[in-house]
């Protein structure tokens, strides 16, 4: 191989912080230029694309401290080993049939992200996905794969999600525009069940290639040597090797670590989805509501962290781990100073990741102090009037698909974007229903690929670089987004 051939291939691609710092630039240039031809739209000075980022980190403050405690409690539970333990129990069960862990789990991120936009909730899964996939013979795209896009495709066929259904339709309502859930449900189950059959079918594919032949992996070699070193493929070189190893079994502390690891898990994700909305009310009995909308007296369910499970966000989610730490050190007997270390270790690994978070967020500050979202929604509704129904809902798709890459927040844009370009359907004697369902398969789809979205942080945990994974699921993406867009054509044109 040549010098220069060997230079390129050893070049590193941008990091996700540069990334992030060049859209921050483009999106302040672009409104210096939009305020120019437009009143509407105030030239972002430099004090203020400056300050966007640490807006944005303080915006984030929440989130990205979920994730430091997160680390804390991931490096309590790798210290004491039981992580690895439990992995390589699951490998040997699942020996033969590793393939059916993927289709299993994208199932059960589909649902999740389909019933409550199972979607920042979904990071902490990239590690541990990651070891699991390693072990299993897989790469860390194959985990990659399986935690975006199962949790993505819920997400794009969303059914009874409050924060993305649930603030449009009523967003929709005070605009004077009834949308029927019924049919925004039976939509959404058709774009889910279409996007996670290609999903699966992507990722298995790729699945295969690697476990037959570990040259066919897409990762560069930073990102290989990135894997080896966090996820041990050193001392995993082909199955032949690891069922010549005497591997110790689990010990008991081991086991009962990852059982608090596990419940840990569970308690988050049952706090996160909003039982209320579904008429379940366990969570929240013995309750009385105060008149300023807080907890007169707390729920059963509220008495660590305040909030009943149902209407946890991350501050609760990281008082829970918190104390989960403790009593994982505790029963694992360990002493005062290693649960200190082990804590501080796992949560530096974590720094990285909860600044990405804190970046991605800037841009869509800048873009809202300066008024360039409500510019470019305006224009697209103007540039909407008129067209028949075969266009105007291809057209709505892409519309909302680069309005969630300045947007961040889906609530935010389906508060935003819908009373506009709501009232222009309805103006133009389209459904409503469908309109909402546009918006929930663009917004979605856009979580797969947009650098603003929230899965930066998980390519990192699992040492992926966003180029790397843009390459391997550019295809996939294309595929889902054409499917949905069909589906939402047609019943634009039948509704």
């Amino acid at each position: 191989m040549s010098k220069a051939k060997s230079e390129k291939k050893q070049r590193e691609p941008l990091s996700s912080y540069s990334i992030l710092f060049i859209i921050i630039i483009v999106v302040g240039l672009a409104t210096v230029v939009c305020s120019f031809i437009t009143p509407s739209v105030t030239a972002a000075s430099l004090p203020q694309i400056l300050d966007s980022s640490v807006e944005g980190l303080i915006d984030a403050a929440e989130i990205s401290f979920f994730l430091l405690i997160l680390g804390g409690c991931l490096g309590m539970v790798t210290k004491i080993g039981a992580l690895d333990a439990g992995i390589t129990a699951l490998v040997r069960k699942m020996h033969g049939h590793e393939l059916l862990l993927i289709p299993i789990i994208m199932a059960i991120f589909a649902l999740l992200g389909s019933s409550y936009g199972f979607c920042e909730e979904a990071v902490p899964f990239y590690a541990l996905l990651s070891l699991t996939m390693v072990a299993a013979g897989f790469d860390t795209m194959v985990a990659v794969g399986t935690v975006l896009l199962g949790a993505g495709v819920g997400c794009l066929g969303s059914t009874v999600n409050p924060f993305a259904n649930g603030v449009a339709i009523d967003t929709l309502k005070t605009a004077g525009i009834e949308a029927d859930p019924g049919t925004t449900i039976v939509l959404g189950l058709v774009l889910l069940a279409a996007a996670y059959a290609l999903a699966v079918f992507f990722v298995m594919r790729y699945a295969r290639k690697v476990k037959a032949d570990k040259g066919s992996t897409i990762l560069s070699l930073q990102e290989q040597h990135a894997m080896e070193q966090a996820f041990g493929t050193e001392a995993q070189k082909g199955e032949e090797a690891q069922e010549g190893e005497a591997t110790p079994a689990m010990t008991r502390t081991q086991g009962v670590a990852l059982a608090l690891f596990g419940l840990s898990f569970l308690v988050m994700i049952v706090g996160f989805i909003p039982w209320q909305n579904f008429g379940v009310d366990f969570f929240t009995l013995g309750g009385v509501p105060g008149e300023d909308g807080s907890w007169a007296v707390l729920p059963w369910s509220a008495w660590i962290t305040g909030a009943p499970l149902g209407e946890w966000y991350f501050k609760d989610a990281s008082v829970w781990f918190l104390i989960m730490s403790i009593v994982i050190g505790v029963v694992a007997r360990m002493s005062e100073r290693q649960i200190v270390n082990a804590w501080i270790d796992g949560a530096a690994d974590m720094v990285g990741v909860a600044l990405v978070v804190g970046l991605a967020r800037a841009i869509s500050i800048l873009m809202a102090s300066t008024h360039l979202d409500v510019m470019i929604l305006d224009n697209a509704s103007q540039l909407l009037a008129g067209s028949s129904a075969i266009v105007f809902a291809p057209v709505c798709y892409l519309i909302f698909l680069g309005l969630s890459f300045i947007i961040t927040s889906t609530s935010a844009l389906a508060t935003l974007s819908m009373p506009i370009m709501g009232s222009l359907a309805a103006s133009l004697g389209f459904s409503p229903d469908v309109m909402v369902m546009i918006f929930v398969a663009a917004n979605g789809l856009a979580n797969l690929f947009s650098p603003t979205a929230a899965f930066l942080p998980g390519l990192m945990m699992a040492k992926v670089e966003y180029s790397t994974w843009l390459k391997w699921a550019l295809v996939p993406i294309i595929v889902i987004g054409v499917a949905s867009v069909v589906v939402l054509t047609a019943a634009m044109m039948v509704l």
